[in-house]
């Protein structure tokens, strides 16, 4: 069984949380589980109000949300006339559910499995997590929770008495995820790739793969340190000593090689072939996208070190379905097939999105309609220019862009006057005018960083009426 989210999140009691966070418990309440958000929040359960810059939780503690049924709260105050539940806490809101977190930590006596990458977390946190079911019950984070708030809450909504536990880290400095991993403390560490991403922050792919490596720094006697045996930036990390090193990826010697991979099935899946300690295993991965063999490589190396047969490996893999807003592969019902690949970009993510777009058979057009990359630093439009490219060496057929930042690579590499272009400054406009170009057949790709909000395009074109589409074209 894989568990995502807070259904069965552990109870805590009052004296629990005031210990947790160290504060002073001014009003007794039942126990209950933790939450940060009363939008979401059921009866039975403690509010934890967060406060950043430019909000503060605080305001939403009200005669109401008693009515809702909370137990109490955990914060720096409460409204007047407050009946429920009140455990006091000093300073930050944020520090106390990170202390509830590392609490929640220690009482979790399964395995915890951290993983880190610039690209391919949540693929291979969802495939990491069914190549486990078939061993024990796994806890995977939902969504991709991977900061310090979501990595607490990933924490805090993991039942007791599961398994496995799958939580990715993410970083965009220095220090975040030497931080994360001392928050969940994993047993098997993991580092998939170190590439171009926050680049506004590091000055070189070499800084990116020292903060990436700060989640081995604290590892102890008994460990596994999972490593990408093919990233040269990945192995020239130090691991410390007495910790089990495992290394994943296509060179020889790997304790998991992948042996071959390609696309079968006019590009819509993914033929793989595993090896570990001279056994091999062929089977199918249902989705486009050749990088998810390494994904599913780099799940093997996990799975394996911690018991799991190849061979069952092999088996779960093969049940693989993308995690929504990544290499989903879907058909309209106007004929158009999309690749929606909109919840994240960077250069490497949308090299691979569109090789996969490439490998896609089809009898209409191939489309890529692309987002900006954000957060990529002084580099960014020569990165933007590098992934025009690609689209003329893939030989798009029609490229859609949306955002300054590909506006200003098209125009230094005049990429218009090879290939048919189309831009707009921001998705709800290329939406409403990327539909006359779109035929039945079609197979578009959409990608772009979260903050250019792609999946505005994605819901216009399976909107988009199918008569419109059919009577014009044929299927």
């Amino acid at each position: 069984m894989i568990i995502s989210g807070p259904l069965n999140s552990p109870i805590w009691t009052a004296p629990e949380i005031a210990e947790a966070v160290n504060g002073r418990i001014v009003r007794w309440a039942p126990p209950g589980s933790v939450s940060t958000d009363t939008r979401s929040i059921h009866p039975g359960q403690w509010f934890l109000p967060l406060v950043g810059r430019s909000f503060d939780a605080h305001t939403f503690i009200t005669p109401q949300l008693s009515a809702k049924g909370v137990v109490g709260v955990i914060g720096n105050r409460v409204c007047e006339n407050w009946d429920m539940g009140f455990v006091q806490v000093d300073g930050s809101t944020t520090e106390s559910l990170k202390r509830l977190a590392m609490f929640a930590r220690k009482r979790f006596s399964g395995c915890l499995i951290g993983l880190t990458g610039s690209v391919g977390k949540t693929t291979t946190r969802a495939m990491i997590a069914l190549a486990l079911e078939s061993i024990g019950s796994v806890y995977q984070s939902p969504g991709n929770w991977n900061n310090d708030i979501g990595v607490s809450l990933s924490l805090l909504g993991m039942p007791g008495n599961v398994g496995f536990g799958v939580l990715e880290m993410g970083m965009s400095k220095r220090g975040e995820i030497l931080e994360l991993a001392g928050i969940c403390r994993p047993n098997v560490r993991v580092i998939l790739n170190v590439g171009a991403a926050h680049l506004e922050n590091f000055a070189s792919l070499e800084e990116i793969s020292i903060a990436k490596g700060e989640i081995l720094r604290e590892a102890t006697m008994g460990d596994v340190c999972v490593l990408n045996a093919d990233d040269p930036l990945v192995m020239d990390l130090a691991v410390p000593a007495g910790v089990k090193k495992v290394l994943f990826g296509r060179r020889q010697g790997s304790d998991v090689r992948l042996v071959s991979m390609q696309s079968i099935d006019g590009g819509l899946k993914v033929e793989t072939v595993l090896e570990h300690n001279e056994e091999t295993v062929k089977f199918v991965i249902p989705s486009p996208g050749l990088h998810l063999a390494l994904n599913a490589c780099a799940a093997a190396a996990v799975a394996t070190s911690l018991g799991v047969p190849l061979a069952l490996v092999g088996k779960s893999l093969s049940r693989f379905i993308p995690v929504p807003g990544r290499s989903e592969f879907q058909v309209t019902t106007n004929g158009i097939n999309i690749i929606n690949d909109v919840y994240n970009a960077s250069p490497v993510s949308t090299k691979h999105a569109l090789e996969s777009l490439s490998d896609i058979h089809c009898y209409g057009k191939r489309v890529a309609i692309l987002g900006d990359m954000l957060e990529l630093g002084p580099t960014e439009i020569k990165l933007h220019e590098l992934i025009l490219q690609h689209c003329l060496d893939t030989r798009v057929d029609l490229v859609a862009l949306v955002g300054k930042r590909f506006l200003a690579a098209a125009n230094n590499l005049q990429v218009g006057q090879e290939i048919n272009m189309l831009h707009a400054y921001d998705s709800e406009s290329l939406a409403s005018d990327i539909l006359e170009y779109l035929h039945c057949g079609d197979v578009v790709l959409v990608k772009g960083s979260r903050g250019m909000k792609m999946e505005k395009i994605v819901h216009a074109i399976k909107s988009y009426s199918s008569n419109n589409v059919q009577r014009q074209f044929y299927c």
